[in-house]
C-alpha cells in the first residue's frame, strides 16, 4: 500500500530541499537569517526537519532563493502545510521522554519496521495490562500513576499503525525468554501471548522467535529497530534502546548498514513464522498447566 508521508518525514524532506536551495545560491545560514530577520538556528532547525515549518517562513525563504512561481514552489509550500499538522502524540508531550517522543513520530511515518526484542515484547505488540506492568517497572515510584497511564495510552495509540490501512509492514524477532518472563502476573502474560498469536495472523505482521538453542547471535544482546521510509529518509534510521540513558537514534549510513546485517543474521537464525507459532501456543499451554 502507498500512502502520503506524515508531518515528520515531510518536514525532513522539506528541510533537505531548503538546504539544497540555499547552498545552490551560495548562501550561509547567517546570510538567510539576516535577510529574514531571524536567528541562524531557526533556519538550521528547519533544514534539519526539527522545526515546525510556517508557511510564511517557507514562502520568504523561497523568495530569498529566487524560486519562481510554479510546480516546485507550490510543492514546497504544500509540504510546509503538511509539516504543520498536529498529531495525536502531541497531547502526551508532558510525559513522553524526548527520545521516545521522536521515536513515536518516526514510527508513525515508517513504511517498514524490523525490530529485535530480547527482554520484553515490542510496544506495538503489547496488551494494555502488559504495557502497564512494563512501564511501572521502568519508572517505578518516580512517576505518578496517572502519568504512567498516559504512557500506556500512548502505547495503545501507537498500535493503530498496525491496522491494515495504515501501510506499515512490521517484522519482529523475539528472544524465546520473552515468552516465559512473567510480566505483571502469569494471567497477564497468558493474555499477552494470546494477543500476540492474534496479531501475528495479519499478513503485514511477521513475528518470529529466536530460540534458546540459537545461542548468542551477533546483535542479540540489546533491543533495536530499523525504520525505513517510503520517502524523505533515504537510508532509514536505527533506534537503539538504552535503558540507563534513554533511546538513541543512529543515522550514520555505516552504523545503519551494520544493524541491517545484524537483523539479517537474526532473521536467518530465528525460527520461521510457521515454526514460531507452535512455540507460542506451547507457551500459553504451559501457563495453563502451571495455573492448574
Amino acid at each position: 500500500m502507498t500512502r502520503s508521508p506524515g508531518p515528520v518525514v515531510t518536514r525532513r524532506r522539506l528541510g533537505g530541499e531548503l538546504k539544497r536551495l540555499r547552498e545552490g545560491q551560495g548562501l550561509k545560514l547567517e546570510d538567510v537569517a539576516r535577510r529574514l530577520e531571524c536567528s541562524p538556528s531557526k533556519i538550521s532547525r528547519l533544514e534539519n526537519g526539527k522545526g515546525v515549518p510556517r508557511w510564511r517562513d517557507v514562502r520568504d525563504m523561497l523568495d530569498v532563493y529566487a524560486v519562481p512561481n510554479g510546480d516546485q514552489r507550490e510543492r514546497l509550500l504544500e509540504w510546509s502545510r503538511t509539516g504543520q499538522q498536529p498529531m495525536w502524540w502531541q497531547a502526551y508531550a508532558d510525559v513522553l521522554p524526548s527520545a521516545m517522543g521522536t521515536y513515536v513520530e518516526l514510527e508513525w511515518d515508517a513504511s517498514r519496521i524490523r525490530a529485535y526484542e530480547p527482554y520484553v515484547l515490542h510496544g506495538l505488540l503489547q496488551t494494555r495490562d502488559y504495557a502497564r506492568a512494563v512501564l511501572r517497572s521502568a519508572y517505578s515510584a518516580a512517576m505518578p500513576s496517572e502519568d504512567v497511564e498516559k504512557l500506556v495510552e500512548v502505547r495503545m495509540r501507537r498500535q493503530e499503525a498496525l491496522t491494515s490501512d495504515h501501510g506499515l509492514s512490521f517484522h519482529c524477532v523475539l528472544d524465546e525468554s520473552t515468552l516465559h518472563r512473567v510480566v505483571g502476573s502469569p494471567a497477564i502474560l497468558q493474555a499477552q501471548l494470546e494477543h500476540l498469536l492474534a496479531v501475528a495472523e495479519a499478513e503485514h505482521v511477521d513475528v518470529r522467535v529466536l530460540p534458546f538453542s540459537a545461542g548468542l547471535v551477533r546483535g542479540s544482546r540489546g533491543a533495536f529497530a530499523k525504520l525505513d521510509f517510503s520517502e524523505g529518509i533515504e537510508h532509514g534510521l536505527v533506534y537503539v534502546e538504552r535503558p540507563e540513558t534513554g533511546g538513541e537514534f543512529l543515522a550514520d549510513p555505516a552504523e545503519i548498514a551494520d544493524h541491517g546485517r545484524w537483523l539479517e543474521g537474526l532473521y536467518a537464525t530465528a525460527l520461521s513464522e510457521a515454526e514460531s507459532i507452535p512455540l507460542l501456543k506451547r507457551a500459553v499451554r504451559r501457563i495453563d498447566r502451571s495455573d492448574g
